[in-house]
């Protein structure tokens, strides 16, 4: 009897990832990545993802795949496998992506939110032993999860609605505003005053980047970061910004849940030595001293928490 797989896709604003992965959780083969069709039309984004599915497929061997899980970001009606996205993947608002892709791929297709995903792929693959965290993943926008005893709590009183995190309230604004990959440009173009302090070489592109109003050259997050690295005075305060932010704005949620830890992922959650002491001053002020704050594993650990629950009910469509 062949060993049983599945085909897990991580798909994002600016890239999506792809791998097969065995019921032991082990991968199979490579990480496929892709550029994201993110602004393409039905057609395009459809095919992008059918063909990202068949490349990871491609590798299972005398693996059996019996399905393909996708992590895709909110707004998406999961079980149905239909999209409410408006900013991004607009060309597919309302249609039934899963039968879209099942017409192309044959195998049946569950969907999970990609932040929920992130969190399950720690709790199974990082930290087994954690009874009860918090996982913020941050990049393009902003994603959490609340993880308790290896499941998502999304309902109840110590969480916020659907466990989101990226609509909290914060400065005016939501917390998404602040922490992700334009909050970061947004506070480094405010800081630069219009471009005094240089902003290096290089000119970003993609949905990372922005352009402030003040003269700042187009930089990109982790342009921002590498300057902060290099001791650039605006691009340092612009992720200590961040970390304050990420502070302020999560603990009141932290304090309800009462996590034993924050773990952070995202591409620009990679920056966490440049944000993190922020966020730790801001959660010591706001009563969490001695909440840890831990970089999530190398690599997409969100591919094994999509692959996890059709791995372990295979049999649920």
């Amino acid at each position: 009897m062949s060993q049983l797989a599945v085909v897990a896709v991580d798909v994002g604003g600016t890239s999506v990832d792809a791998a097969c992965i065995s019921a032991a959780g082990d991968l199979i083969g490579e990480v496929v990545e892709s550029s994201s069709p993110a602004a393409g039309t039905k057609d395009e984004i459809v095919a992008e993802l059918a063909r990202a599915v068949a490349a990871a497929r491609a590798q299972a061997g005398d693996f059996t795949v019996t399905a393909c899980a996708i992590a895709m970001p909110a707004p998406f009606d999961y079980p149905a496998g239909v999209s409410h996205m408006e900013h991004k993947f607009q060309a597919i608002r309302g249609l039934n992506l899963g039968r879209l892709l099942r017409e192309l791929t044959g195998l049946p297709t569950y969907f999970i939110n990609d932040a929920d995903a992130f969190g399950l792929g720690v709790s199974w693959r990082q930290l087994p032993e954690a009874e009860r965290f918090v996982a913020l993943t941050i990049g393009t926008g902003l994603g959490g999860s609340f993880i308790e005893n290896g499941e998502t709590v999304t309902a109840g009183d110590a969480v916020p609605p659907h466990g989101e995190v990226w609509d909290l309230p914060y400065a005016g604004g939501v917390l998404e505003d602040y922490v992700s990959a334009r909050g970061v440009v947004a506070a480094y173009a405010r800081l630069s005053a219009g471009g005094r302090h240089g902003t290096g070489s290089g000119t970003g592109s993609g949905t990372d980047s922005g352009t402030d109003s003040g003269g700042v050259d187009r930089v990109t997050a982790k342009e921002i970061a590498d300057l902060a690295f290099r001791g650039s005075g605006p691009a340092v305060e612009a992720y200590r910004a961040m970390g304050t932010a990420i502070g302020r704005g999560l603990a009141p949620v932290l304090l309800r849940f009462g996590p034993e830890l924050l773990v952070i992922g995202g591409k620009v959650g990679q920056s966490l030595p440049l944000f993190g002491p922020a966020a730790g001053r801001a959660l010591a002020a706001a009563g969490l001293p001695e909440l840890p704050i831990v970089p999530a594993a190398a690599g997409n650990i969100a591919l094994w928490g999509a692959a996890r629950r059709p791995l372990e009910r295979p049999d649920a469509r």
